[in-house]
C-alpha cells in the first residue's frame, strides 16, 4: 500500500469515527476489505496522532473521547517527528 493509500484509508476510517457510524469492529474491517486485527493498527495510528478512540459495546460504534481532528498539520506533525528520531537514532 502506498502512502496515498494509506492516507486515504486513515481518513475514511477517522470521518466514520467522528460520525459513530462503524458497526462492530468486524463489519468495520469489512468496510475496508481489511482484517480486524489491521483496523486496530488503524486505529492506534489514530491514537498516536492524539486520538482518544473508544468503543461503545450499546451503540456498537468506535467513537472519540475528545476533541480530537485528523489535520494535514497533526499527520505531517507527527511524521517529522518520526523522520527525527529515527535519523538522529542512527546518527547516534
Amino acid at each position: 500500500m502506498n502512502l496515498f493509500e494509506r492516507v486515504t484509508r486513515l481518513v475514511d476510517v477517522h470521518q466514520l469515527i467522528k460520525q459513530k457510524k462503524t458497526g462492530m469492529p468486524i463489519e468495520f474491517a469489512k468496510k475496508f476489505h481489511i482484517s480486524r486485527s489491521q483496523l486496530y493498527n488503524i486505529i492506534d495510528e489514530l491514537r498516536d496522532y492524539g486520538a482518544t478512540v473508544k468503543y461503545s459495546r450499546k451503540h456498537n460504534t468506535f467513537y472519540y473521547d475528545n476533541d480530537f481532528e485528523l489535520t494535514d498539520t497533526v499527520f505531517w506533525k507527527k511524521e517529522v517527528e518520526d523522520f527525527f528520531k529515527k535519523n538522529l537514532s542512527i546518527q547516534g
